[in-house]
């Protein structure tokens, strides 16, 4: 019996200082940084605040999101999933969430929750946008605007644990 209640006490104190470690996943591609900071063990049916710490080569173009001139915006189009064995173009079809970035550095993910037990993901793409007002010429050599988008896709595993009871 004592050893059981050491086997429960040391189970709850791994799983609640594991629950507050915001663990991050980077990805560099194509002269971009991306992490991915979101705790790697949650409680199912809580809401955790997360965040896409995000660099591109964008940023040379501008780093303001409300420049007229050189207009950007930066998304994250995400689902919450337990399989990720599809590729971008299906998680194109099936994405659920968006998160909007309020700046060049940071893309905020708030009050994400999951409410399957066991191994889960956050899956979704990256779109970063500039549109730049006589960036380009257009037929007949008229100056229109520039186009130009990135995409990255940006996966992390969740492991979803039920809350532990209380002892009374």
């Amino acid at each position: 019996m004592k050893n059981i209640l050491i086997l429960l006490l040391i189970s709850f104190l791994l799983f609640s200082c594991k629950e507050k470690i915001k663990q991050e996943i980077k990805i560099e591609r194509d002269n971009s940084n991306i992490k991915l900071v979101f705790p790697d063990t949650v409680y199912i049916n809580e809401g955790y605040d997360g965040e896409i710490k995000y660099k591109n080569h964008l940023d040379t173009i501008t780093t303001t999101l409300d420049d007229v001139k050189k207009y950007r915006y930066i998304e994250y189009y995400f689902l919450k999933t337990k399989n990720i064995n599809y590729d971008e173009t299906y998680l194109k079809t099936i994405i659920k969430d968006t998160a909007y970035a309020d700046n060049s550095k940071v893309i905020p993910l708030l009050y994400v929750k999951f409410d399957k037990l066991g191994q889960n993901y956050i899956d979704g793409i990256i779109t970063d946008k500039v549109s730049i007002v006589n960036g380009g010429k257009l037929v007949g050599g008229k100056p229109g605007t520039r186009i130009i988008t990135n995409q990255f896709r940006v996966t992390k595993g969740v492991y979803v644990i039920e809350k532990p009871k209380k002892a009374k």
